[in-house]
């Protein structure tokens, strides 16, 4: 891969992190956090479970892109933080703190500095850890936006 083909990718992942043509975080930041702790029958998730659940599981692949020498269990058991109802400013801090986090991701794919394809000492590497994330948070942002249009916040 030359250098012109290696940047593109990189952009291309960073875009998706970010949401592609729906970004995540305009998607939470729309969503109404007096519904945010509401589960419909037959969910065991309600948004506020499932921001949790998606900033958890993003949080571990940041680690292992941060420090990859450090024995990382990069898919731990699922963890589904306990519902509540937020608080607006409850709801924003976790939304911003998930944005951060995203926008911390996204300066690591970014940066050529970063061997995006180097496997690390447990066999996997940076892009693999990045797409994991967008393919595991795309499928969870798409059930919190079924959830909001339930529940009337679309």
């Amino acid at each position: 891969m030359n250098h012109n083909e290696e940047y593109e990718l990189r952009e291309q992942l960073a875009g998706l992190l970010w949401g592609g043509f729906a970004p995540n975080i305009i998607l939470l930041r729309e969503f109404d956090h007096r519904k945010a702790g509401v589960i419909l029958d037959g969910l065991h998730f309600s948004a506020w479970i499932l921001l949790g659940h998606i900033r958890a599981r993003h949080k571990t692949f940041l680690q292992f892109m941060k420090h990859p020498e450090k024995e990382i269990d990069l898919w731990p058991k699922a963890q589904w933080p306990e519902n509540h109802q937020p608080g607006k400013e409850e709801w924003n801090k976790a939304i911003d703190e998930y944005e951060a986090e995203l926008n911390e991701m996204i300066a690591l794919v970014k940066d050529p500095e970063i061997p995006l394809f180097e496997r690390q000492s447990n066999g996997r590497n940076f892009s693999w850890a990045a797409m994991t994330v967008l393919h595991h948070t795309g499928y969870h942002i798409g059930q919190l936006k079924t959830i909001g249009r339930q529940l009337g916040v679309w």
